[in-house]
C-alpha cells in the first residue's frame, strides 16, 4: 500500500501541509530553546570547575605521598623488611591510595626474579603480594618501564592489574635514582601508588546531573576511565563514540582539551535520546580530560510538552486533509492499479492473462497497448531461450564427461600424492577450461628408478585435451625406451609428428631418478626449466633443451644430469604458473615462483603445492586463468645410509672447556677411521664452531647434554649434533657475515655459517622429539 501512486500522492500533499504548520512551531521552539541552553552552559562551567578541583586535590594527595617515599628511598638504604614496612605504612595511612609497590631494578637485587612487594586494600584490610613472583620480568610492565623511560614521575595509562589487586586501575609511578661511589647516577627502582577506576567512577557518578546526565573521565591516550555505561570503561573514546555520538565533534572536543583548552559543545547523543551539552576540562596533575554531559531533553521537557499540544492540533488538520486527498487520488489511479496486478502475473510466467480494457487515448491507454506488444515478444523470446538452454545443457554434460575421462588418464585422477622411504611426490593439474592440454605421469620400476613426466600441449580446450590423450598413450607405449630419456623423447616426437595436420605440439620434461644414488637424468623438449630447492635457496636448473614435440620428425634431444641430495626439493611446472597475469598485465614470473618455493620449504609437498597455487591465485586477483597449470614437487627424503656398525657417539655437559672436550674426543675417534690429517683438522674446526654456538645460544636446561655422533661409510663421514635447547635452525635462521667486506664495515661474528658450509659437503637440520638435530656430511673423495 505504501508503494502505490495513490499512497504517494496522499502522502505528498499531506506533507506539504505538515511543513507549513511545522515552520511556525519550529521558530517559536528555537527561540525558547536557545535561552534555556544558554543558562545550562553557565551552570555546566561551575560543575566542571568543582569536579576538576576535587579530583586534582585527590590526585595531588596520591602524588605527594608517593614522591615523598621516593625521596626517602633515594637518601637511605633499607633492608627488604624495612622496604615492606614503609610500603605498608604508606597504604595504611593514606586512604586515597588503593595499593602501592616498591619495585627494585633487577640490577640492584640478588633475587633472580627481582624484588617487588605490593600492598593493596581488599575487604577493609591490607593484602600483600610479591609481584616478582606473579609478573615475570615486572620491569618490562608499563607501570615500571614508562617511568624509567620518562626519567620522571608519570601517571600510567589504565590497565587490569594481573597478579596484584586483580582490578582495573591507573598507577602513579616515581623512578628512584641513586649515586654510586663514583658519583654516577643509577636507577634504584620505581615506587608506585594505585587508584582504582572503580573509585574514580563512583566519585563522578555521585554528581547530580539529572536523570540522564553524567560525568566522564578519560586518560591521556583517550581511554575511558569513567562514564555512565560501565561497559565502555577501558575502551577508547572514539570506539565508544562510534554510533553513539557525533564522532567528528567529539574528537574535536577531546583534542582541544588535550591541547590545554577548556571545551564545550552541543552534539547529538542517541544513547540519551537527543542532543546533549558537553563541557570538558583537563586535570593538571595527569592531563586527563574530565567533564559533564547534560541531556538536553530533560532541560527542554516543559517546552516539549507545549509543542506536543500544538502538534496534536495540527494532526487533526492533517487527518481531514488525508481523507479528502484519498477520495480524489483513488479515482484517478484505478486503471494503473489494475495494470500493476496483471504485470505481477506476467512476471510469474502467466502470459495468457488478459490486460485491462482500454478506455480513451491518454497515457494509461498507450501504456496498456505497449504491454500487450511486450507480452507477445516475451513469449517468443522464452521459446527460443528454452531451445538454447537445452542445447547448452547437453554440451556442458559432454564436457564434464570429457573432463572425467581426461583426469582418469592421469595418476590418481589429476591430484597425486606418493610417499616412500626415499622420496615424496605431489602433483596436480588445473585446466584453464573444462578440459585442457597439461599432463603429468610417474611410475617406479623394479630397479628402484622413478620415471617422471610433465608436459604442456599448445592451445587449450578440447583440441589440446585430445592431443594430450595422444601424448600420454604414446608415453605408455614407449615406456621401455624412456630408460634413456633422449632416446625415448626422439621416439615420442616421431609418433606425435605423424598425422599432425593441425601442427599442434607439446613441450615435455622427462626424467629418470635413480633412488639408490640420487642421480636424475632428464631430457627437455622446449619445456620450462625445473627449479631446485637446496639449502633453503631455490634456483632454476641449468638444462640443454631440444625443440617441442610433434612439429618435425627425426629430432635429437640432449640428456641432462642432476645429482640430488637428501633434503632437496625439485619443482617441475608448466608455463601456466610463471606466465599467469594480474590486473596490471604483469606476469607471475619464474623468479616469484622460486621465492614461493623458498617460503614453503618447511612444508610437506602437499602443503607447499597448495600454498604456491594460492600465491598464484592471489597474484592474478580478478584476472581469469589464461592457461592450464601443472605442478609436480619431489622431495628427496633419504639415500642409502651409513652402516649402523660404524656409528659411535658421546655426550657432553655444557660448561668450561666444552670445545676442548669435544675436540679431544672427536680427534681420537676420527683417527680410528684412518682419515687424512687435513680432513680430521677440518672436521674438528666444524665441531668446535657448532659446539660453541650451542653453548652460547641454545639456552640449554640445567640437565641438558650435547650428543655428538660420528658415522663413516666408504664415501663420506657424517657428524650429528643433538641438543635439547630452544628450536633454532642455524642454516636458515642465522645471519652470516658479509664476506669480502672491508675491516671498517665488517660485522662481528657470523663467519661460523660460512665455515660450516665451506668445510662440509652437505648440511641438514631438523627438530625431532624436542631436540635440535644438525647433520653435517663430508665426502671422502672431496676431502682427500
Amino acid at each position: 500500500m505504501t508503494k502505490s501512486i495513490t499512497s504517494k500522492l496522499i502522502l505528498l500533499l499531506t506533507l506539504c501541509l505538515a511543513v507549513i504548520l511545522s515552520i511556525g512551531m519550529a521558530i517559536d521552539y528555537r527561540l525558547s530553546r536557545d535561552e534555556i541552553l544558554s543558562r545550562l552552559q553557565l551552570e555546566s562551567i561551575d560543575t566542571v570547575n568543582a569536579v576538576v578541583t576535587d579530583l586534582e586535590n585527590w590526585l595531588d594527595s596520591v602524588e605527594g605521598a608517593t614522591q615523598f617515599l621516593g625521596r626517602v628511598l633515594e637518601q637511605r638504604e633499607y633492608t627488604p623488611a624495612g622496604l615492606k614496612q614503609m610500603l605498608k605504612d604508606l597504604v595504611e595511612n593514606n586512604d586515597d591510595i588503593y595499593g602501592a609497590a616498591i619495585a627494585l631494578s633487577p640490577d640492584v637485587t640478588d633475587h633472580p626474579m627481582g624484588f617487588a612487594p605490593y600492598y593493596y586494600r581488599k575487604n577493609n584490610s591490607l593484602e600483600f603480594v610479591d609481584i616478582a613472583s606473579k609478573q615475570e620480568k615486572y620491569w618490562q610492565q608499563p607501570w615500571y618501564a614508562e617511568a624509567v623511560n620518562a626519567a620522571k614521575p608519570v601517571w600510567v595509562e589504565p590497565y587490569f592489574d594481573t597478579g596484584g589487586g586483580e582490578v582495573l586501575m591507573t598507577t602513579f609511578s616515581v623512578p628512584i635514582y641513586r649515586r654510586d661511589n663514583n658519583g654516577q647516577r643509577f636507577l634504584y627502582g620505581v615506587v608506585t601508588a594505585d587508584i582504582t577506576l572503580e573509585e574514580l567512577h563512583q566519585y563522578l557518578q555521585r554528581l547530580r546531573l539529572g536523570k540522564s546526565g553524567f560525568g566522564i573521565l578519560l586518560s591521556r591516550a583517550g581511554i575511558i576511565l569513567s562514564a555512565r555505561d560501565p561497559e565502555i570503561i577501558m575502551h577508547h573514546h572514539l570506539e565508544a563514540a562510534e554510533g553513539a555520538l557525533d564522532v567528528a565533534a567529539w574528537k574535536k572536543l577531546v583534542s582541544g582539551v588535550q591541547n590545554g583548552q577548556v571545551m564545550s559543545s552541543q552534539i547529538d547523543c542517541p544513547d540519551i535520546l537527543g542532543s546533549c551539552m558537553i563541557r570538558l576540562s583537563a586535570l593538571q596533575p595527569t592531563g586527563w580530560p574530565v567533564g559533564v554531559i547534560y541531556a538536553e531533553d530533560e532541560i527542554l521537557a516543559p517546552l516539549r510538552d507545549y509543542q506536543i499540544r500544538t502538534a496534536l492540533l495540527g494532526l487533526v488538520t492533517l487527518l481531514v486533509m488525508v481523507a479528502v486527498v484519498s477520495l480524489v487520488s483513488r479515482r484517478l489511479t484505478r486503471p494503473l492499479t489494475a495494470l500493476a496486478q496483471v504485470t505481477d502475473q506476467i512476471a510469474q510466467g502467466k502470459l495468457d492473462v488478459p490486460l485491462p480494457r482500454i478506455q480513451g487515448e491518454d497515457e494509461v491507454a498507450r501504456l496498456i497497448r505497449a504491454f500487450a506488444a511486450m507480452k507477445e515478444n516475451l513469449r517468443t523470446y522464452i521459446d527460443d531461450l528454452e531451445s538454447a538452454t537445452a542445447a547448452r545443457s547437453r554440451l556442458v554434460g559432454e564436457l564434464a564427461a570429457a573432463r572425467e575421462i581426461q583426469m582418469a588418464m592421469l595418476p590418481q585422477g589429476g591430484q597425486a600424492l606418493e610417499q616412500s622411504a626415499t622420496f615424496a611426490l605431489w602433483a596436480t593439474v588445473r585446466p584453464a577450461k573444462t578440459v585442457g592440454g597439461d599432463l603429468y605421469t610417474y611410475y617406479c620400476d623394479d630397479n628402484n628408478r622413478l620415471f617422471i613426466t610433465v608436459g604442456d600441449v599448445s592451445d587449450k580446450g578440447v583440441p589440446a585435451a585430445l592431443f594430450m590423450a595422444k601424448t600420454i598413450s604414446h608415453i605408455q607405449q614407449y615406456s621401455t625406451a624412456f630408460t634413456v630419456p633422449a632416446t625415448g623423447m626422439a621416439l615420442l616426437n616421431n609418433a606425435l609428428e605423424a598425422g599432425n595436420s593441425n601442427c599442434m605440439f607439446v613441450t615435455l620434461f622427462f626424467g629418470v631418478l635413480d633412488l639408490n644414488s640420487g642421480l636424475l637424468q632428464f631430457a627437455s623438449a622446449g619445456h620450462t626449466p625445473p627449479s631446485l630447492v637446496r639449502g633453503g635457496e631455490a634456483t632454476p636448473v641449468d638444462q640443454l633443451s631440444g625443440p617441442a614435440l610433434g612439429l618435425a620428425a627425426n629430432l635429437e634431444f640432449p640428456t641432462n644430469s642432476l645429482q640430488l641430495r637428501p633434503g632437496d626439493r625439485l619443482a617441475i611446472y608448466t608455463d601456466g604458473i610463471d606466465e599467469a597475469f594480474n590486473e596490471q598485465a604483469q606476469m607471475f614470473s619464474s623468479e616469484r615462483f622460486d621465492r614461493a618455493l623458498e617460503s614453503s620449504i618447511k612444508d610437506t609437498p602437499t602443503e607447499a603445492g597448495v600454498h604456491i597455487l594460492q600465491l598464484v591465485d592471489d597474484f592474478a586477483g580478478t584476472t581469469a586463468q589464461s592457461d592450464d597449470i601443472t605442478l609436480m614437487l619431489i622431495d628427496v627424503l633419504a639415500l642409502p645410509a651409513v652402516a649402523a656398525r660404524d656409528k659411535i657417539h658421546s655426550s657432553f655437559e655444557p660448561g668450561p672447556l666444552l670445545t676442548s672436550r669435544v675436540g679431544n674426543w672427536l680427534q681420537d675417534e676420527l683417527r680410528k677411521f684412518d682419515l687424512d690429517n687435513v680432513l680430521i683438522m677440518e672436521l674438528m674446526l666444524v665441531s668446535e664452531e657448532v659446539a660453541t654456538n650451542i653453548a652460547k645460544y641454545a639456552e640449554l636446561p640445567a640437565d641438558g647434554e650435547i650428543i655428538l655422533s660420528i658415522a663413516r661409510s666408504d664415501t663420506d663421514v657424517l657428524l650429528e649434533f643433538a641438543d635439547p635447547g630452544m628450536p633454532f635452525d642455524p642454516l636458515q635462521d642465522s645471519l652470516g657475515a658479509n664476506l669480502g667486506a672491508d675491516i671498517e664495515s665488517a660485522e662481528i661474528g657470523g663467519l661460523g655459517v660460512h665455515l660450516i658450509r665451506e668445510l662440509t659437503d652437505e648440511q641438514r637440520y631438523q627438530r625431532l622429539d624436542g631436540h635440535n638435530i644438525l647433520r653435517l656430511s663430508k665426502t671422502l673423495s672431496s676431502a682427500g
